[in-house]
């Protein structure tokens, strides 16, 4: 998916994708009025509402998921310049997923909520964690892997997101089991009892907003570290923020710290 990316060109894509996104979402209401009007919907009585329904249904999933997939590729360059998998980079994106039935009801018409099941819109915690990653991603340097710092944070950082991943299951699952139930129950089916044990999805609501500030907590240590460490570079490299390249000091025969 591309060659190598600076934290600044990184910095860029992606806040050209979260400000378009967040432009859509909080003008939603806008966007609806505009096809009631150019529609007409407003002379005819109940229109305009079913109209902003069916808008909010089918327009709404697509500026999110577009969204999403936005962000796939610059994800995964930065973080295979950063030096790590790309596919870790995903985890961006798919956080920001998770939190689809806040930005699905946020700005839309209540019967949108409604008709996907959802009753309460919780803070978006994975999106707040997932713009936090994001940030982190375009100040960070390549880190050293000889840092002991930097070894303890990053695993911790991964300790951390598989514990997000398993909530992001538990969390959802009585949500897309309430939608899958009404859809089968609609279309003739018989639906399946519900398994999920209620305590678990008690802890994992409890839990939820201190793994996610713990989260961030790592993704800031884990950037601060990176540049704090890599205050050395060979010659010719670049800063993450894409500057010019930094010059080595004069080979004066003593071991300079953080030289790769």
């Amino acid at each position: 998916m591309g060659g190598y990316m600076t934290g600044s060109q990184f910095g860029v894509k992606v806040g050209w994708r979260v400000g378009i996104f967040l432009a859509l979402t909080i003008g939603f209401p806008f966007i609806v009025y505009g096809l009631i009007v150019a529609t007409g919907a407003r002379g005819v009585g109940g229109a305009s509402g079913a109209l902003a329904v069916v808008a909010g249904t089918f327009l709404k999933p697509v500026i999110i998921l577009g969204f999403v997939i936005s962000l796939l590729s610059p994800c995964w360059q930065r973080v295979r310049s950063l030096g790590f998998p790309g596919f870790v980079g995903l985890l961006a994106p798919f956080l920001f997923l998770l939190d689809w039935p806040y930005f699905l009801a946020i700005g839309a018409h209540w019967g949108v909520a409604f008709s996907f099941g959802i009753l309460i819109l919780n803070p978006p915690l994975f999106a707040m964690s997932a713009l936090a990653m994001l940030i982190a991603m375009g100040v960070a340097s390549p880190p050293d892997n000889r840092s002991p710092g930097q070894r303890a944070v990053g695993r911790i950082g991964g300790v951390l997101a598989i514990v997000l991943f398993v909530i992001a299951l538990v969390s959802t699952f009585p949500m897309l089991w309430v939608m899958g139930r009404i859809w089968l129950t609609s279309a003739g089916g018989k639906p399946a009892p519900f398994v999920l044990s209620a305590t678990l999805f008690y802890w994992a609501f409890v839990i939820k907003p201190f793994v996610c500030a713990a989260f961030c907590m790592a993704m800031a240590a884990m950037a601060y570290l990176s540049r704090k460490e890599s205050s050395g570079h060979s010659p010719g490299d670049s800063e993450p923020g894409g500057g010019p390249p930094v010059r080595s000091p004069p080979n004066t025969g003593a071991a300079v710290f953080g030289r790769r």
